[in-house]
């Protein structure tokens, strides 16, 4: 067993520290003096049973009386409550003096003339409510942090997030304490009495990864020799227990020491670092009584110890959850005086500021964040270290400047990347850089807006609740030419769940941007992404129109043909005039004239007179005439030739001049097909056009002249 020296000076200020111990404790049980009011001629009404029921969340007293009571609730300094029962009389219930849970504790019932009086601790951060049932002859009173009053919440607006759950955080937070109580393998003796030689280098081998902190393998090992029943049974089960205990299930890790107790009690009295666990263990499991009746013993015996005074501050945090607010400020401030070399006076002080928090403003909170800052800077040790430091940025997420305030918090994310409090990190960062976002002019700011985005792109959930958000980033990357990084910076917030409703907008952002680059492939695997994840969407027929040109552009006529042939349904009307055209050309590549002509009739009665149209036009009204002559419609193909001729800029106007002409020659019509093919000679500019019409002009002439 390690044993620690301790000099003259320390051993005074060990004394000191028993001594102050001693005071706090017999505050803490001491008995409230009796004061007996003289007795009544008659008093109308009586107490005859007290019962309280601890809850999730609070305590319920109820006392039952023999006629319906009348009362008054006060409260008192110090936390205390008090319930005045009028012209009452009863027992006054010495074994409540000494109850005590997370809500409540001490029951001092006495009497004040005629009035029967009920005066008891409330925790702090509690309040109470009247669920007195009216017309019964009791009364019921609930004490609990559910009932307390909600503090004036002073912080910047918008950051609601960062506030809701601070109270808890800061007081309740509590992770498993590291005592610095030398972890103690046991005796190699103990166990060769107990197990054989292979056992005892398996168990000394758990031993060792519980010391170094690796949990997994100490728990599987501790719980093989727990389920032996035999002599090393109740050592595995202690073991087992600060095993669990360090891996923060502490339910099982309490199971574990009472099993163990009870076949070896001894134990516990040459191993304090087990006790401890044990002791915290039941703390933790709501019976704080239990836990500072272990711990106060455990302190007494190891005060001579330089970790003794850690243990006080463990026992304060007990005494601030059961309401014995003042024992514990005590406890705090006289560790936090008298031991400046110990821990424990860092873990004082930290509890000391964790009073001051809640009630700081952001006119007055960087006194406090910067007495936190020195603690953290101050701490040889990691845990308090990293508390502290969360704490300092957490007060500058809450009333500090925004920017200023990120900055923190990335800072701290990198330090501590895998802290305990990494979740809480993210929801500060979202909410903080959705700020920044908001108060920054980002519209003669491209650049920075894309640099800003990508540096924090797992933290954008709060800026998607903006619907200018992602159009301006994605303006952002337009203005700045940068169409890949755009579509690499949207794929990878699509991997986010809290991308939610704006996923459409990305994958449509990322195919146009495919489209503009040419990736066919990524557009044709994006568009398919949008209508698989999104089939109802009210975007879904618009994206089925996109995938369907991006199928015709890569020569994928069936997969077009299939994507498009809706179109072609009563009451469906494409939102894209040239889906018809994609449809209709798909078609006559697949020898689908009929459906052809039909999508490009489609296509020229809704098409427009841009650019693109321009170029598509011509084609469609060809198309439309070969389909209607292929089903033998000659008249109605030289209709829509002639309207063809007419389009300005018409590029194939020789073709369709030739066309109509070779049309109207096999309608019998000569000097009408003459008329059309000698246009050709006379106007055209392609040769081969020429050519083909000068030769046609030279058949219709021999054929006259054989009649």
């Amino acid at each position: 067993m390690l044993f620690c020296r301790c000099g003259i000076g320390a051993l005074t200020r060990n004394v000191m520290l028993a001594k102050a111990m001693l005071l706090v404790l017999s505050a803490v049980f001491a008995v409230a003096a009796l004061f007996p009011a003289p007795a009544q001629a008659s008093i109308p009404n009586r107490v005859f049973r007290v019962d309280i029921r601890p809850k999730q969340g609070y305590t319920r007293i109820i006392l039952r009386l023999q006629e319906n009571p009348q009362f008054t609730v006060a409260s008192l300094p110090g936390n205390r409550l008090r319930l005045t029962l009028q012209d009452t009389d009863g027992p006054l219930f010495h074994k409540y003096r000494r109850y005590s849970d997370a809500s409540i504790g001490g029951l001092l019932f006495s009497r004040c003339g005629s009035n029967l009086q009920v005066t008891f601790r409330a925790a702090s951060g509690t309040g109470w409510r009247d669920a007195t049932v009216d017309g019964t002859c009791a009364i019921a009173l609930d004490v609990g942090t559910k009932f307390a009053p909600a503090p004036p919440r002073l912080y910047i607006a918008g950051r609601e997030r960062i506030w809701n759950g601070v109270e808890k955080l800061v007081r309740d937070f509590d992770p498993p304490l590291k005592t610095d109580i030398p972890f103690v393998p046991t005796d190699r003796q103990i166990l060769k009495n107990i197990l054989n030689d292979s056992d005892q280098q398996a168990f000394m081998a758990a031993e060792a990864a519980l010391y170094k902190g690796s949990l997994t393998e100490a728990e599987e090992a501790f719980t093989q020799f727990a389920s032996r029943l035999s002599a090393v049974r109740p050592l595995a089960l202690y073991r087992l227990g600060e095993t669990w205990y360090k891996l923060q299930k502490y339910p099982q890790a309490l199971a574990a020491f009472r099993e163990a107790e009870k076949i070896w009690p001894a134990f516990l009295t040459f191993n304090p670092s087990v006790t401890f666990y044990y002791g915290d263990s039941i703390a933790r499991s709501g019976d704080l009584a239990g836990a500072r009746v272990l711990l106060a013993r455990l302190i007494a015996r190891l005060a001579d110890k330089k970790y003794a005074p850690t243990l006080l501050v463990r026992l304060a945090d007990i005494l601030t959850r059961q309401g014995h607010d003042r024992e514990a400020l005590a406890i705090y401030r006289t560790v936090a005086d008298n031991f400046p070399d110990n821990k424990a006076n860092q873990m004082a002080q930290l509890r000391l500021a964790d009073r001051d928090f809640l009630r700081a403003t952001p006119w007055d909170y960087q006194r406090l964040s910067d007495l936190y800052l020195n603690i953290s800077r101050q701490n040889s040790d990691v845990d308090m270290r990293e508390e502290a430091l969360f704490k300092h940025v957490l007060l500058h997420a809450i009333h500090g400047d925004a920017s200023d305030a990120l900055q923190q918090v990335v800072s701290f994310q990198k330090r501590f990347p895998r802290g305990v409090y990494v979740t809480v990190c993210r929801t500060i960062r979202e909410v903080l850089v959705a700020q920044v976002y908001h108060e920054s002019n980002w519209r003669k700011d491209a650049p920075g807006l894309i640099r800003f985005v990508e540096e924090h792109q797992d933290y954008l959930a709060a800026c998607m609740d903006a619907p200018d958000f992602l159009p301006e980033v994605a303006k952002a990357y337009d203005e700045a030419a940068r169409p890949i990084e755009l579509i690499k910076f949207f794929s990878t917030l699509l991997d986010h769940q809290w991308v939610g409703t704006n996923g459409p907008y990305l994958y449509e952002e990322i195919a146009s941007n495919a489209d503009l680059l040419g990736d066919s492939a990524l557009a044709e695997k994006t568009l398919r992404a949008f209508l698989r994840k999104y089939p109802t969407h009210p975007r879904a027929r618009l994206m089925l129109e996109r995938l369907g040109g991006v199928y015709f552009m890569g020569g994928k006529y069936q997969e077009a043909r299939d994507t498009l042939l809706w179109l072609l349904n009563k009451k469906e009307r494409a939102q894209r005039s040239e889906s018809y055209y994609y449809l209709g050309r798909s078609l006559w590549e697949q020898k689908g004239a009929a459906q052809a002509g039909k999508a490009m009739d489609l296509y020229i009665a809704t098409a427009g007179r841009d650019a693109k149209d321009a170029h598509l036009l011509p084609d469609a009204y060809y198309v439309a005439a070969s389909a209607r002559l292929a089903a033998g419609d000659r008249k109605g193909a030289l209709r829509i030739l002639d309207a063809g001729i007419k389009l300005p800029d018409n590029e194939r106007n020789e073709e369709f001049l030739y066309k109509a002409g070779e049309i109207t020659a096999l309608e019998g019509k000569k000097q009408v097909a003459r008329a059309y093919f000698e246009q050709v000679v006379k106007k055209g500019k392609d040769d081969d056009w020429k050519r083909l019409a000068q030769q046609a002009i030279e058949s219709l002439d021999v054929g006259a002249a054989k009649r």
